[in-house]
C-alpha cells in the first residue's frame, strides 16, 4: 500500500470523527463540511478498490518468468561462494590443461535473462556482458555439444563478445553451454588465435566440462543444506586439482579411498569397474573388511547386490540387505551367510554417459545412511567420473598421436623416442640392442599395378607378420611409408639373424590376396648392433640403413648385417 494514501486515510478518519461523532456540531458550515468530507471519502475508497501496481506487479513478473524457457540465472548465495569460486578455478584449470594457449571465460545469465554476465576469465578482452540474442550465444545455449565459430563467419556477433581489437580472421571461439535443472543458464567460452589449434578432442573435452559444471550447479544449489559438510566439498573439489590428467587411474582409486576414510564411517569400502562384456564387474580397490573378495575374479552384475549400482544407474541404499534385496550374495551367491553385512550405500560412476564404476560403502550393523552421506558420496562419484572421462580422452588422444593409423605400430616419432629410451636403459644395464630396418622390395610396383588400397592392405599385413615373429619385449614401429623398424632388446646380431630370416620368409610365403588379386611381396632387412657398431642412435640407424640397401642391391629378399671389416655381409637369401 502507498504510504501517502495511508496518511491521507488516517487524517480523513480523524476529521470524520470530529465532524460526525464528537461533538455533534450544528450549523450550515458544519453541514457543508460533512458533505465535502463524505465526497472525499468516496473518492479515496474508490482508489483503494482499483488495482495497485505495488501489489500486483510482482505477480505479473512471476507469470512472465514462469512462461519463459530461459532460466533467470542461479543466485549464488553467500554461504556457497567459496565452492562457486573453486568451481570456476577448476574450469580454467581444465581448459589450460587442454591447451595452455587458450583464453577462457565463464558467463552466467543475469536475473533478467537478457544478458550474460562474465563471472571470471583467464585473460582480459572478453566483454563484461553479452546480450542473449547474440548469434553465437544463442547457438551455444541451444546446442548439446560444444560449438566452434571462426571470426570471419560471425563478424557481427564476434564484436559483441570481445572488447575492441584488430582481428586477423583466423581466430576461433569454442563455446559449451551450462545447464541448471535442464535450462541453459550460462556458457564457457574458449578463444584461440588460429582455428588449427582446436582439435576434435578439445571439443569433446569442453562438452564434458560443460556437463560437469551443469551437474555441479545442482550440487551448489544443495550445498546450503549441507553447510556442515563444507570441508568435504572443499576436499572433493581439490581432488580435481590434485590429479594429473596423465596419471594412471590406480592413483585415482587411492585418492578416493583416502577421502572416503575421512568422510565416512564404514566397515568396508569397495570400488568396482564394469567389464567389457557389460555383464560382469571386477573389484579394483577394497578397504576395511577383507577376505570376501577375490581381486582376480569377475562377478555377475545381475546376480549380486554390488551389481545393483551398475543396473539401477542411481544410488542404491539399504539398512537391511537380507530383507530388502532378493539377491542371496553381495558378490556371489551365498556369501552373505559367511560375511555378515547389513547396511549398504552404492553410487554409480558415470563416464561418457554410461555406468563404468561403482563406489560402495557397507556396515555390518543395521544403519540408515544420512542424506549428507548420500550427497557427499554422489558428489565424489560425479567428480571421480569426470576425472576418468578426461583421463580416457587424454590417453586415447595420446595413443592416436603415438601410433600409426594404418598398422597400429608406433609411428616414426614415437619409435625414435622409444629408441632413445632403450639406448639409455642399455647403457645403464650394460646390455646390447639390435636395430633392424626392413623395407618392402619394389613396393611402387604394387601401388602402380593394384592401387593404393591394395598397397595399404599389404602394409597392414606385413606389420602383423613382423609383430608375430618377435618377442613381447621387442619394439616394432612403422619407420616410413613402406619401412619398418624393430628394436630387439638385450640380444646380439648372431641371435637375431635367424629371427630376421623367419620374418623375411614369412612375408615371402604369405598369400597376399584382396579383391581376387594375388600378389608376391618380399622385403629386405638391414641389421646393426648397439654398442658394438656404434653408441650413437643416428649412426646406428645409418649403418642398418646401409646394410638394408646393400641387401636390395643384391636382389632383395635378404637379411644383411653391417660389418666394419667387409662393409656389408649378406646373411641370407630366402627361396620362394
Amino acid at each position: 500500500m502507498n504510504v501517502n494514501r495511508l496518511a491521507t486515510a488516517a487524517i480523513l478518519a480523524f476529521v470524520c470523527f470530529i465532524l460526525f461523532v464528537y461533538p455533534d456540531p450544528q450549523g450550515d458550515l458544519y453541514t457543508i463540511l460533512r458533505y465535502i468530507v463524505f465526497g472525499l471519502l468516496i473518492v479515496i475508497l474508490y482508489q483503494f478498490s482499483t488495482s495497485d501496481n505495488d501489489i500486483y506487479e510482482p505477480e505479473k513478473e512471476k507469470k512472465e518468468e514462469k512462461s519463459s524457457s530461459i532460466n533467470r540465472g542461479l543466485d549464488i548465495r553467500e554461504n556457497i561462494h567459496d565452492q562457486y569460486e573453486q568451481l570456476l578455478q577448476m574450469v580454467f584449470s581444465v581448459v589450460m590443461a587442454i591447451n595452455d594457449k587458450y583464453k577462457a571465460s565463464f558467463y552466467m545469465l543475469d536475473s533478467s535473462g537478457s544478458q550474460l554476465k562474465i563471472q571470471s576469465a583467464t585473460k582480459e578482452g572478453f566483454k563484461r556482458s553479452i546480450p542473449t540474442d547474440n548469434e553465437v550465444i544463442q547457438t551455444v545455449l541451444l546446442q548439446e555439444k560444444a560449438v566452434l565459430f571462426q571470426q570471419t563467419d560471425v563478424r557481427e556477433s564476434w564484436d559483441g563478445l570481445f572488447e575492441e581489437e584488430s582481428w586477423r580472421g583466423s581466430e576461433c571461439i569454442l563455446g559449451a553451454r551450462v545447464l541448471y535443472k535442464n535450462a541453459p543458464i550460462g556458457c564457457i567460452l574458449v578463444q584461440t588465435d588460429h582455428f588449427s589449434t582446436i582439435q576434435e578432442r578439445d571439443r569433446n573435452l569442453l562438452t564434458s566440462l560443460g556437463r560437469f559444471v551443469s551437474l555441479s550447479m545442482v550440487k551448489l544449489d544443495n550445498i546450503e543444506k549441507l553447510s556442515q559438510d563444507n570441508y568435504f566439498h572443499y576436499q572433493i573439489a581439490n581432488l580435481l586439482n590434485s590429479m594429473d590428467i596423465q596419471s594412471e587411474v590406480n592413483g585415482l582409486y587411492e585418492k578416493v579411498r583416502d577421502l572416503c576414510r575421512t568422510f565416512f564411517n564404514y566397515d568396508k569400502l569397495t570400488i568396482s569397474v564394469k567389464q567389457l562384456d557389460g555383464e560382469h564387474y571386477k573389484v579394483v580397490l577394497e578397504d576395511g573388511y577383507s577376505g570376501d573378495v577375490d581381486p582376480e575374479k569377475i562377478y555377475s552384475i545381475k546376480r549380486s547386490i554390488h551389481g545393483r549400482g551398475f543396473r539401477a544407474h542411481e544410488t542404491v541404499e539399504s539398512s537391511d540387505m537380507n530383507e530388502e534385496f532378493y539377491e542371496s550374495g553381495r558378490f556371489e551367491e551365498g556369501d552373505l551367510e559367511n560375511h555378515d553385512f547389513k547396511s549398504i550405500l552404492t553410487v554409480p560412476v558415470i563416464v561418457h554417459d554410461s555406468v563404468q564404476y561403482s563406489i560402495t560403502i557397507e556396515k555390518q550393523t543395521s544403519t540408515r545412511f544420512s542424506d549428507s552421506d548420500k550427497n557427499v558420496l554422489e558428489l565424489l562419484a560425479l567428480t571421480f567420473g569426470s576425472i576418468v572421462s578426461w583421463q580416457q580422452q587424454y590417453w586415447k588422444m595420446h595413443e592416436n598421436a603415438m601410433h600409426d593409423g594404418l598398422t597400429g605400430l608406433l609411428n616414426h616419432k614415437a619409435f625414435i623416442d622409444r629408441f632413445m629410451e632403450e639406448i639409455n636403459r642399455a647403457n645403464r644395464y650394460q646390455h646390447s640392442i639390435v636395430f633392424a630396418i626392413l623395407d618392402l622390395d619394389k613396393f611402387k610396383r604394387i601401388n602402380d599395378s593394384y592401387g593404393h588400397l591394395y598397397g595399404d592392405y599389404v602394409i597392414g599385413k606385413v606389420a602383423n607378420i613382423i609383430k608375430e615373429k618377435v618377442r613381447n619385449i621387442d619394439v616394432v614401429g612403422r619407420y616410413g611409408g613402406e619401412e619398418y623398424g624393430i628394436l630387439l632388446i638385450n640380444t646380439n646380431i648372431e641371435k637375431i639373424v635367424p629371427v630376421a630370416q623367419r620374418i623375411i620368409e614369412g612375408i615371402a610365403n604369405f598369400p597376399f590376396t584382396m579383391d581376387n588379386i594375388d600378389a608376391r611381396v618380399t622385403i629386405s632387412c638391414g641389421l646393426s648392433e648397439f654398442p658394438r657398431h656404434t653408441d650413437s642412435l643416428k649412426e646406428l640407424i645409418a649403418k642398418a640403413d646401409e646394410a638394408m640397401y646393400s641387401a636390395k642391391a643384391n636382389g632383395g629378399n635378404l637379411v644383411a648385417e653391417f660389418s666394419e671389416n667387409e662393409s656389408i655381409t649378406n646373411e641370407s637369401n630366402s627361396n620362394i
